[in-house]
């Protein structure tokens, strides 16, 4: 686009400068030549009067015998500068030979005229004759010098004005000729920039975000458009990747999204016949209680009452289970956090466990490393970790087991250990125990429905940190999670 338009100002500048320079040497050409005929022209004019007063003089004197030699000697001086002015100033072809006939004349006419003063009355007639056709040649030489100049002025005007009309010509041919040009490739560099742009805009237009399918457009120039179509294909290849990524989290999502329908559907009838089971066992168990208490044997009762507890047991956790369910969909909502002492919250969270080992025969074994920091939590709900954790722990273990749970720091991590030595869990459940109403055989005979271990994810996630499980069946299941270590600055202990 610059070089479009710097040609055509170019262009116009030469132009310019050519009309300038031409114009002016013509205008001095004019100049000197007119100068020089006006002035020759001039000076024939006053040599013309100076004849014609002398001759007049002369006229009038001859008859008369006066003395003009002093007076025609002035004259004569003048009269001959003037032609030598002439001659000095000889411009036109046959002006030389002109003025040279003047000076030939010239000599003669002074020479009579000296005669006619010097008073010679014996040859005054012939003299006189003599001064007439001299003086009359001499007028007519300065009648050819000055049409030879006047000619020649017409001529030099008649010139000038052929070459002024010419260069006028010249000046705006070359001004149209870059008009034309400057119109030209005006065309031809709006039609290069607007059919890229016009092509780009087209096809831009029928792209359609979201799609997954983008043009490949192709890059016809290496200018700034050619730039701009390049970066619109790598924009357009970065869409695809991330629509073809989007396209598959939501894909995924859908498979979650179905799988926990699924899970849920089964959920409910696995709860319905759980539910049901322990309910009719139960209602045998304190029936015949009811009816038959005073013809049962000591034994009989106690085996119904032992029945019926663990059936009370049962459904105990089946509610349990029922009630967190709603409490993890309330933990979306995120809540404020507290910096605590790690000891004192595993303490706390582990107290009630204690009794329900006890009365499993179940040695639950804490061990903390000395100089734990304080960590920050969520003191509603990181509880339910330990709680969890260890609550399946000792539901899973058998009599007379034992249960470890190991806190220790490791860099700016505190790790966390939950080990048993129970039933374990199949290697081919373990891909799956995090997720939302996941059962197997294990936790159905045991009463529990699965929704634990995805709220422990969920909330440790949430603090930022992970866990991972390690289990072999007959070998006992390890819990291992971690949360980060918060850094506590100087301005925030001064401020605390």
């Amino acid at each position: 686009m610059f070089l479009v338009i710097l040609l055509p100002s170019l262009l116009l500048l030469s132009v310019i400068f050519l009309d300038y320079r031409n114009l002016n040497d013509l205008g001095r050409s004019a100049e000197r030549i007119l100068s020089k005929n006006y002035k020759s022209i001039q000076a024939a004019q006053q040599i013309r009067r100076m004849v014609e007063d002398t001759r007049n003089r002369i006229l009038m004197t001859v008859f008369q015998k006066m003395d003009r030699t002093t007076a025609d000697a002035a004259l004569n001086s003048e009269i001959l500068r003037l032609l030598t002015f002439c001659r000095e100033n000889i411009t036109e072809p046959g002006e030389r030979a002109i003025i040279a006939e003047l000076f030939d004349n010239y000599h003669r006419l002074d020479s009579v005229i000296r005669e006619l003063g010097a008073g010679r009355s014996s040859r005054l007639p012939e003299r006189y004759h003599n001064f007439i056709s001299l003086s009359a040649a001499f007028m007519s030489g300065l009648n050819e010098l000055v049409r030879v100049n006047e000619t020649a002025m017409e001529a030099a005007e008649e010139k000038t004005k052929q070459v002024a009309g010419r260069a006028l010509r010249y000046s705006i041919g070359l001004l149209a000729a870059a008009m034309l040009f400057t119109v030209f490739f005006s065309y031809l560099l709006a039609s290069k920039m607007s059919k890229p742009l016009i092509n780009l805009a087209r096809i831009l237009s029928a792209v359609r975000e979201g799609s997954g399918s983008y043009p490949k457009i192709p890059v016809t120039t290496g200018d700034e458009i050619g730039f701009l179509t390049a970066e619109f294909n790598r924009l357009f290849e970065r869409l695809k990747i991330y629509d073809q990524m989007i396209g598959d989290k939501l894909m995924a999502e859908k498979r979650k999204v179905r799988r926990a329908e699924e899970a849920k559907s089964r959920f409910i009838a696995d709860l319905s016949h759980q539910l049901k089971t322990p309910m009719t066992s139960l209602l045998m168990s304190v029936g015949i209680l009811a009816e038959k208490t005073d013809r049962l044997s000591s034994d009989k009762r106690s085996r119904l009452l032992e029945t019926a507890r663990e059936d009370c047991s049962k459904l105990s956790a089946l509610i349990n289970e029922l009630v967190d369910i709603s409490r993890m969909d309330a933990m979306v909502q995120p809540r404020p956090k507290e910096r605590l002492d790690m000891e004192a919250v595993v303490s706390e969270c582990l107290k009630p466990l204690i009794r329900q080992a006890e009365e499993k025969n179940i040695h639950l074994e804490i061990d903390l490393e000395p100089g734990l920091p304080p960590v920050t939590i969520d003191s509603l709900r990181f509880p339910w970790v330990f709680t969890n954790l260890v609550g399946n722990a000792l539901r899973y273990s058998d009599r007379g087991s034992a249960v470890t749970v190991r806190v220790a720091r490791k860099g700016q991590r505190i790790y966390v250990q939950c080990i048993d030595r129970g039933t374990g869990i199949d290697s081919k459940f373990l891909p799956k125990i995090f997720d939302r109403f996941t059962q197997f055989s294990e936790r159905e005979n045991s009463g529990a429905i699965g929704l634990g271990l995805a709220i422990v994810k969920e909330i440790i996630e949430a603090h930022g940190g992970d866990i991972r499980v390690e289990s072999s069946v007959g070998d006992g299941t390890t819990f291992t999670f971690w949360i980060p270590v918060e850094e506590v600055t100087d301005e925030t202990d001064s401020a605390d």
